[in-house]
């Protein structure tokens, strides 16, 4: 079939070029036979051509085809122009490309293979260094290398995946032009980008590109909201937004986590919120913000989390009581409001007094356009496009909303962990959220042994003796020292006993807290002593420790589960190891959504004594108590009570309280 223009065809072979011949010069249905001349011609830098006629006489009857293949010496990558015309020994007819509308047939040759296509990326460059990260769009640019030897301007579309998923075709607007997709990374570490680049010959060459993801930046701001009873203010975990509460609202109520977990509560009066002082988000970018809350009443609307516009909220996370559905809800301008766009919980019930996790995130390049999504616990259950685009500069407020009236819809219920990011959250961590609740996972208050075995307090998994482990008791509670903590204590000598679980009460890939009060026989210059460790194959997924060489409290976090492994520590230098009184409360808390992790001593916590843990590989072996690894060394001599493990991280309050003198049972 005859085709030119951009229709033309472009092969990697020399083509077969055919053509029908006719001889019209006889009207009694014979004819001729004939010959077909063909003619190549090309334009471009070195103009060229040459004819060719087939060497055979044929009748030209119906589907009678004259056959030329072209010649591999014409130039590649330039139109090929071609006609043909029949010859009957007397003369030749006219060129198949002359009549009313005169038109050469074309094709293009073009047996050379792109180059590999260039990848770039401002916000993902592929080197060493890992970037923010996930929740964070990316844009990456598709284009012929500049750098080839020969140009590649007949590259007429692109394929790419990212991390093995399916193709996708992108077409630049003209043939060698570059293109450009939009990606956000929702998990974090090595991610592949595989692009292919294909020539209108559909030549492919492709190339890998390998780029580095962070966890995400962390929050703008965090009110875990577990201040000390009597507190006006809200502390802040990133120290920039402490919050003004007022004078209706109560720190120290139970939160999710029971009493391990603390929440603030609020009445629903005027003076029922948190203020924040300052603008916290750019509500015209994407953002999420996250609460856990517990709702007491549910007949009027309330707010959770909201940002102050001139007479209308940027945002409102919260509920309406009309509907009877948590929202997350963006008003269509500021001031005078036309109405909002609002994403609604569907398929699930508000339930009074019941906590739930509220999620809103707001992703402003999704494609098809800006969209609302809200999530409650782990699963999103709403959403909604946005389609007006504008930022409010007000202060961010907890448990009440802005209108020209002034402040409304202040919360009833108590409310905990407030949350809030410059950046999407994807669905894997808005369910890592979840995680960071605590919940009891062994309570052992070492007051007595039956058959060598320390019973949990919840009925779990007990805690075996080992060695010359005993469990000490004052017979006269008026003339023999005291226990530690309650009824009695943990008693070891160093040389080999220890206390220990069957298996890993908490793995460690997750965030965790493990707590116990220590006392030490003596300040050994040369001996290290493990109080407790969660051990792996080959390492200490943690180790809490008195460390010789400094005689100071110390925090030990392995790398990876190998022989020798990089070990990161974290020192207490204020609370120094002793051996008198009641011992020293020790509680380390993993927050893994963070990645942060900290040692407390006696329930404070200081400078060098935290930092980041992006460690996630799994503890596989039980808890252990005075002793490192797996028997392996660093025994402790001394007394050892109230071991706790949670998984979860536990606020400090809770911290605090479970340092205290007497037993806590019910946390």
């Amino acid at each position: 079939m005859c085709k030119w223009g951009t229709g033309r065809a472009t092969t990697d072979v020399p083509p077969k070029l055919q053509a029908i011949a006719s001889d019209p010069d006889h009207g009694n249905g014979q004819t001729d036979k004939v010959k077909v001349q063909f003619k190549v011609e090309w334009n471009g830098t070195t103009p060229g051509s040459y004819t060719y006629t087939t060497p055979d006489w044929l009748s030209p009857t119906a589907g009678t085809k004259f056959v030329h293949t072209v010649k591999s010496s014409i130039p590649q990558n330039t139109p090929i122009y071609w006609s043909a015309r029949a010859y009957d020994g007397d003369g030749y007819g006219p060129w198949s490309s002359e009549g009313d509308t005169p038109q050469r047939c074309e094709f293009t040759y073009d047996k050379t293979w792109p180059g590999k296509p260039l990848v770039l990326s401002k916000q993902y460059p592929s080197n060493t260094v890992y970037h923010d990260g996930v929740g964070t769009y990316g844009t990456f640019t598709f284009s012929p290398n500049p750098n080839d030897a020969i140009a590649d301007n007949d590259v007429v579309k692109y394929q790419y995946s990212f991390n093995g998923a399916a193709m996708t075709t992108l077409t630049p607007a003209s043939p060698g032009g570059s293109v450009s997709v939009q990606w956000l990374p929702t998990r974090s570490g090595r991610q592949v980008l595989e692009v292919v680049a294909i020539d209108k010959a559909a030549h492919a060459s492709s190339t890998p590109y390998d780029f580095l993801v962070s966890e995400g930046r962390p929050v703008v701001a965090q009110w875990n909201l577990a201040d000390q009873a009597g507190d006006t203010e809200a502390h802040d975990e990133s120290g920039e937004f402490s919050a003004t509460a007022g004078t209706a609202v109560t720190f120290g109520a139970d939160g999710p986590g029971g009493k391990v977990d603390k929440a603030a509560r609020f009445d629903g009066s005027a003076e029922s919120y948190l203020d924040a002082s300052e603008t916290v988000l750019d509500t015209a970018k994407s953002f999420s913000v996250s609460a856990w809350v517990r709702p007491t009443a549910l007949d009027k609307d309330m707010t959770v989390v909201s940002q102050d516009g001139t007479g209308e909220p940027g945002f409102t996370l919260g509920y309406d009581a009309t509907a009877k559905t948590w929202k997350f809800s963006v008003p269509v301008n500021d001031v005078d409001s036309l109405g909002e766009w609002k994403a609604v919980s569907t398929g699930i019930s508000v339930v009074k007094d019941q906590w739930v996790l509220l999620t809103g995130v707001y992703d402003a390049q999704k494609t098809g356009g800006p969209q609302l999504q809200l999530y409650i616990n782990k699963d999103l259950k709403g959403s909604a496009t946005r389609r007006s685009v504008w930022k409010s500069y007000g202060p961010l407020q907890i448990g009440r909303s802005t209108a020209k009236s002034g402040y409304r819809d202040n919360f009833v219920g108590d409310l905990a962990e407030i949350r809030v990011f410059d950046r999407l959250l994807p669905a894997a961590q808005v369910a890592e959220l979840m995680t960071i609740k605590p919940e009891r996972k062994g309570y052992w208050q070492l007051d007595q042994a039956t058959n060598g075995s320390v019973a949990e307090t919840g009925g779990g998994q007990a805690l075996t003796l080992a060695g010359n482990a005993s469990i000490y008791r004052p017979a006269d509670p008026l003339f023999d020292t005291a226990a530690l903590v309650g009824d009695g204590n943990l008693v070891l000598d160093g040389d080999g006993d220890y206390a220990s679980t069957a298996t890993a009460p908490v793995t460690g890939n997750s965030s965790f807290t493990v707590t116990a009060r220590a006392q030490l026989t003596s300040l050994d210059p040369e001996k290290s002593q493990t109080v407790l460790s969660l051990p792996g194959t080959n390492a200490n997924r943690v180790q809490v420790r008195y460390q010789a060489a400094t005689g100071q409290w110390e925090l030990a976090v392995a790398k990876t589960d190998v022989a020798a492994p990089s070990v990161v520590t974290f020192t207490d230098d204020q609370e120094l190891p002793d051996t008198g009184g009641s011992g020293q409360h020790l509680a380390v808390v993993y927050d893994a959504f963070a990645n942060s992790i900290r040692l407390y001593v006696e329930g404070q916590l200081v400078g060098g004594a935290y930092g980041t843990d992006s460690t996630l590989w799994s503890a596989t072996g039980g808890l252990q108590v005075g002793r490192s690894l797996r028997g392996a060394s660093e025994y402790f001599a001394g007394a050892i009570d109230e071991v706790r493990v949670y998984s979860g991280a536990a606020d400090p309050v809770a911290v605090q309280q479970m340092a205290a003198l007497t037993a806590v049972t019910d946390m």
